[in-house]
């Protein structure tokens, strides 16, 4: 079996690469799409994939026939192992585990995540850190004990509450018949029944668990493969904290046994931020050595003391990167209070119907008729000081069409509402629903702004982690920490270079400008994207500071 290491930096066309090689398996009579395993990180990454490679436009049940094995580990191990969702642990499964422990335990293998691994949540630390301890220790019976090395546990008696909790987690899974994601891939390694696969891909490599590798190392060895191509950048390597073995990777590319194929064009990155990136990987202690080639354009960078979260915003497509959730929520506090439009982490913030009932009241209001349907909606935002007793919900047909003076008369809408007469009344003291009402400062400064609701926002604002993959013409990356991530930056040398990554990651997402944001708000702050030289900042000649 040929192995082959393909070391991908930010934008140099790694899925491209790949998918040019299934392409050319398949075109050329290699072997049959059911005899490629493409496994990726996430369910995003492998279908992408999947859709990229196969040019005729099939449904999607018909594209999980032909390709079954374009999927995550835990999708290969689900399917090889024949389960069936009663044998999954379930969000009632985790409720009742809870009322019977007396503690929190929460569904961490939503569908929804798209990635593959439990997902650390703000909820259960604890049963994040026995997720940790199997994704990185999977056979090692003092797993716990060894995480306990290198997690910081602030409650007294906290190392005996998670034992405990282990151990309440293991029996209600024995007694009720039902699996995690850990259970998945320790049946399936001792099956060993893989698919016959004649070439093997494995993408986003960096961030696969020490419990992932080990079903790679079965795969391998017991189907055979002709081939195998194994992607990935270690510099891009973020999620440690979930259980990602990063040591794991660089091994394999540092084995001489494998061939190692390095992408050197970035199609993504501009010179001045190449320079910045490049410092960035430099100050990581054990990494792969490479170089890449930015694009042509200078492209720009940009270092503020200040968050240019309104006049700073005007033009372009923006990406605003923050460390933390609660950084995030700064963020979008204050872009709601210039009454920008934008999306968190890919989701608009406002609620559509928001949008169509206010329309609604709008085209009332000035005399206009409007559908049954979007009467329907306005209704739901109207409590009973709006809508007389007895009506509630909009009673009229759907498809019908009613006019202002139609709802009062028939339909319930109150004539006099404190006083004033609902023809006179706008949209923002009509609709009062308690969801809504929340909203109203912000969707009254959208339209102050002169910005339409229905617009397509120009700006997200995203966690680091959650970008991974994304790019934006318009970066701006805010260097603001939470204690966490700060403590464990300043306890070690692994924890330095951690952060070091993800602040690569952020910074290497710019494909025109990044605006580099220092600390505003909170106490702590990641200082590596600079080269200290005593009180001032070294930058490059290719870099300005503003």
């Amino acid at each position: 079996m040929r192995r082959n290491i393909v070391i991908g930096p930010p934008g140099t066309g790694k899925t491209t690469f790949l998918k040019k090689k299934v392409d050319r398996l398949i075109n050329e009579g290699h072997c049959r799409p059911d005899e490629i395993g493409y496994f990726s990180f996430t369910v995003k990454a492998a279908e992408e994939i999947r859709d990229r490679v196969n040019t005729i436009k099939w449904s999607e049940d018909e594209l999980k026939k032909m390709y079954p094995y374009f999927c995550t580990l835990h999708s290969l191990a689900y399917k090889r192992l024949q389960l069936q969702g009663t044998d999954i642990m379930d969000e009632q499964d985790y409720e009742e585990l809870s009322r019977i422990t007396g503690r929190l335990f929460v569904n961490k293998m939503k569908k929804g995540n798209g990635v593959d691994i439990s997902m650390p949540t703000a909820k259960s630390e604890y049963q994040d850190i026995i997720n940790l301890a199997y994704a990185k220790y999977p056979n090692k019976e003092d797993r716990l004990r060894r995480v306990f090395q290198t997690v910081k546990l602030n409650d007294y008696g906290a190392r005996n509450t998670i034992e405990q909790m282990d151990l309440d987690l293991k029996n209600f899974k024995r007694d009720r018949q039902k699996l995690e994601y850990v259970d998945y891939f320790n049946r399936f390694l001792e099956k060993r029944n893989p698919p016959q696969l004649k070439y093997l891909f494995v993408d986003e490599a960096q961030d696969l668990s020490a419990h992932q590798w080990k079903v790679i190392s079965m795969i391998e060895e017991v189907a055979q493969p002709i081939e195998t191509y194994v992607a990935g950048d270690d510099d891009q390597a973020i999620f440690r904290w979930a259980g990602a073995d990063i040591e794991h990777f660089i091994d394999m590319a540092m084995d001489p046994t494998n061939n190692v194929i390095p992408l050197k064009q970035s199609y993504r990155i501009p010179k001045s931020v190449h320079i910045i990136a490049t410092k960035l990987a430099q100050r990581i202690s054990k990494r792969i050595d490479k170089t890449y080639n930015p694009r042509e354009e200078e492209g720009e960078v940009k270092f503020l003391n200040i968050r240019p979260l309104n006049k700073g915003l005007q033009e372009g497509e923006w990406l605003i990167l923050c460390r933390t959730h609660e950084i995030v929520k700064q963020v979008c506090e204050s872009l709601e209070m210039y009454g920008w439009l934008y999306k968190r982490y890919g989701q608009s913030v406002i609620n559509l119907k928001y949008i169509e009932a206010i329309k609604a009241w709008t085209r009332l209001q000035k005399g206009h008729k409007v559908s049954g349907q979007q009467c329907d909606t306005l209704y739901q935002f109207m409590d009973s000081t709006r809508i007389k007793r007895n009506y509630g919900t909009f009673k009229g047909e759907l498809s019908g069409i009613y006019s202002l003076e139609t709802l009062i008369k028939e339909f319930g809408l109150r004539e006099k509402i404190k006083d004033v007469d609902v023809r006179d009344m706008k949209w923002y003291d009509v609709l009062n629903a308690k969801g809504f009402r929340k909203r109203i400062n912000y969707l009254r400064a959208i339209m102050r702004e002169g910005n339409k609701l229905d617009d397509t926002p120009r700006i997200e604002v995203s966690t680091i982690h959650a970008s991974k993959g994304g790019e934006r013409d318009n970066v701006m990356l805010l260097t603001d920490l939470s204690y966490g991530p700060y403590s464990s930056m300043k306890d070690s040398r692994q924890g330095m270079d951690d952060e070091t990554r993800v602040f690569y990651v952020g910074a290497t997402r710019a494909k025109e400008q990044l605006v580099v944001v220092h600390r505003t708000e909170g106490q702590f702050e990641f200082e590596s994207i600079f080269i200290q030289q005593g009180n001032t900042y070294e930058m490059s000649e290719n870099i300005r500071r503003s």
